[in-house]
C-alpha cells in the first residue's frame, strides 16, 4: 500500500507531462475483501486489489479525462497525452470552473484501522458461521455479504493543491428467512473490531421468528415507528434533492425554502466532521477540504447543496460532499418508542423505492424483513408487508419522538435515530416476503 508521500510523489510526476492549461490528477486504490452466502451455505469469495490514476487536462472551459490502471512511467506519460488531445478537441462547457488552489485540511477522527485491513477470508467465514448456526438452530435459512474494505484517494492539480485519505470499512449485512417472514440486520464500522456478529445474527433471527405467519392489514393512513435502517432509506431521497440548483429552478420542493420551517422542529440533519463513529473524508469534489455543515436546524432549511458551478454562480462556498449525513435523536431506545406508541406499525426496512413526483418529493416503496403491529405500547404481531406513497418531507413533518441514532451504511453513511411518524400513508398489501 502506498504511503501520502508516495502518492503525492506519483500525482506530481503526472502533473509534470501537462504542457499547458490546468490539470487535476486522481489516484485511487482499493483493496476488497468479501464473502457471499445463501442458504446457509457460502457461495462466492472475492479477493482483489486494484490502483489507477486519472487525470483532467483543461483548456478554458475545453476538458479531457482520460485513466490507467498501468502506473509505470510511459503509461503516465501516455495518460497525460490522450487527455491533452481529447481537451484540444472537445466542445466548451459552460459550466466549467477553475479548479482550487491548495486547502487548510482538518484532522478529523481516525477512518483507517489495521483490524479491518488485516481482516483475511478465514475470519470473514467464521464470522458468517456464526450468523448461519444460530439461523439453523431456529430452523432459518441465512444470506448475506460480509465484505471489509481498504482504500485510499489521493488528489493533486496544477495549482498546488494536494489531499490525501486513507480509510477502511466493514459491511456486514444479513438476511434471516423462515417460510413466510424474514430479519435483516446490518453493520457498518471503519473499525472491525467494533462489529458485533453475535449482535447481528440475534437481532435478524430474532426478528425472523417474530415475522412468521403474517396477517393482512387493511391500508390507510399508520403511525409509524421506523428504525434506522428505514429512516437511512427514506432520507436519501430526501437528501438527493437538497440541490440548491434545482430549487431555484422549481423541480423540487425545497424552493424557497431556505430560512423557513419545512420540518418538525425536532429534525436537524447536518454533516459532522468530529463524530468518531462517522469519520470524515479530508477532501471532496475536486479536493475541496470538508467543513461542518448544518443543512436542516430544528426542522428549518439552512443550507442547499451547492455544486462548484451553482456556487460560482451565487457568490457562496461550494459544498464538497453530500455525506456522512446525520441526524440528531433523543435518548430511547426503540423499544421505548413502541412503549409509548397507542397503535401504529414498527417498520424494520424498506425497498424498491421509487419517485412519483420529484417535484413534491412523493415516493412509492414497500416494507421489507419485519412489518409489526404495535397497540397499547407493545407488539402484538406481524403483518403482511404493504406498498406506501409517502413524502420523506411529510413523513419528517409529522415527527412526535426519535430514538438514539445508530450508523447505518447504504447509499452513503448514515447515523441516524428511529423516527416515529404520524399519518403515513399504505397504499395497498404486497405479497412480497
Amino acid at each position: 500500500m502506498r504511503t501520502r508521500a508516495d502518492v503525492q510523489s506519483l500525482l506530481q510526476s503526472v502533473l509534470a507531462h501537462v504542457q499547458g492549461g490546468e490539470a487535476e490528477a486522481r489516484y485511487a486504490y482499493e483493496k476488497l475483501t468479501a464473502t457471499r452466502f445463501g442458504e446457509n451455505a457460502i457461495t462466492q469469495n472475492t479477493a482483489a486489489a486494484s490502483e489507477s490514476v486519472s487525470i483532467d487536462v483543461l483548456y478554458g472551459r475545453r476538458r479531457g479525462s482520460a485513466s490507467t490502471n498501468k502506473l509505470d512511467a510511459d503509461a503516465l506519460a501516455d495518460l497525460v497525452h490522450r487527455a491533452d488531445a481529447i481537451a484540444r478537441e472537445a466542445p466548451e462547457d459552460p459550466e466549467a470552473v477553475p479548479l482550487p488552489g491548495p486547502q487548510a485540511y482538518r484532522d478529523g477522527a481516525p477512518s483507517f484501522f489495521a483490524s479491518t485491513d488485516a481482516l483475511p477470508p478465514g475470519r470473514i467465514a467464521a464470522d458468517i458461521g456464526l450468523v448461519v448456526a444460530r439461523a439453523k438452530a431456529e430452523r432459518l435459512t441465512a444470506s448475506g455479504l460480509f465484505q471489509a474494505t481498504t482504500g485510499i484517494d489521493g488528489i493533486a492539480n496544477s495549482n498546488g493543491l494536494f489531499g490525501f485519505d486513507r480509510k477502511s470499512y466493514v459491511d456486514y449485512s444479513t438476511t434471516v428467512h423462515g417460510a413466510n417472514g424474514s430479519g435483516k440486520a446490518v453493520q457498518n464500522r471503519n473499525d472491525y473490531a467494533a462489529i458485533d456478529v453475535g449482535g447481528l445474527a440475534r437481532t435478524a433471527v430474532e426478528c425472523a421468528m417474530l415475522g412468521q405467519n403474517p396477517v393482512a392489514l387493511a391500508p390507510g393512513d399508520y403511525t409509524v415507528i421506523m428504525e434506522p435502517l428505514a429512516v437511512a432509506e427514506i432520507l436519501a431521497f430526501l437528501f438527493f434533492t437538497m440541490s440548491a440548483r434545482e430549487a431555484e429552478e422549481g423541480t423540487t420542493p425545497f424552493a424557497g425554502t431556505v430560512g423557513t420551517r419545512l420540518l418538525a422542529e425536532a429534525v436537524t440533519l447536518h454533516l459532522p466532521v468530529d463524530d468518531p463513529d462517522i469519520p470524515v473524508a479530508p477532501h471532496g469534489e475536486a479536493g475541496l477540504a470538508v467543513r461542518p455543515t448544518t443543512w436542516i436546524e430544528h426542522g428549518v432549511v439552512r443550507r442547499l447543496f451547492h455544486s462548484r458551478y451553482w456556487a460560482a454562480q451565487k457568490g457562496v462556498e461550494p459544498d464538497p460532499t453530500f455525506f456522512p449525513l446525520a441526524m440528531d435523536g433523543g435518548d430511547r431506545s426503540v423499544a421505548d418508542l413502541v412503549a409509548q406508541c397507542r397503535r401504529g406499525l414498527l417498520v424494520k426496512n424498506l425497498w424498491y423505492i421509487r419517485f412519483v413526483d420529484r417535484r413534491t418529493l412523493m415516493l412509492t416503496g414497500m416494507t421489507r424483513d419485519g412489518l409489526f403491529l404495535v397497540e397499547d405500547g407493545r407488539i402484538v404481531g406481524p403483518v403482511k408487508n404493504m406498498r406506501w406513497n409517502e413524502s420523506p418531507i411529510t413523513f419528517l413533518q409529522n415527527v412526535t419522538a426519535l430514538s438514539r441514532p445508530e450508523r447505518i451504511g447504504g447509499w452513503g453513511v448514515f447515523k441516524v435515530p428511529a423516527v416515529m411518524s404520524n399519518g403515513f400513508t399504505f397504499t395497498s398489501a404486497t405479497d412480497s416476503v
